[in-house]
């Protein structure tokens, strides 16, 4: 799944929805959460394989922590990232 959206709309997500660079609430609206997550892999470098607990020690730097789980998965829905299958392992996918 991937939406297209405008750099005026990448804006308005990241000052609605980030402060300090830290998400400050979880959008309801899901092409709001790509904006987020799109913003949110480029602390990763392509090529590397990093493990479950490197993207959630990364997630938790700037999502809430009742969130960092939702938002790992919505990594492989938007297809940000793609894992293996018993989840120990995850490289980008752009």
């Amino acid at each position: 799944m991937k939406y297209h959206y405008t750099e005026q709309e990448k804006v308005n997500v990241v000052t609605n929805f980030m402060k300090n660079n830290k998400v400050t609430k979880v959008p309801a609206k899901e092409k709001k959460k790509y904006i987020l997550l799109a913003e949110f892999i480029t602390r990763f470098e392509e090529g590397k394989i990093y493990t479950e607990q490197e993207i959630n020690g990364e997630l938790l730097k700037v999502y809430p922590a009742g969130e960092y789980v939702e938002q790992r998965r919505y990594l492989i829905t938007f297809n940000f990232f793609k894992r293996t299958s018993d989840g120990s392992q995850y490289w980008l996918n752009i």
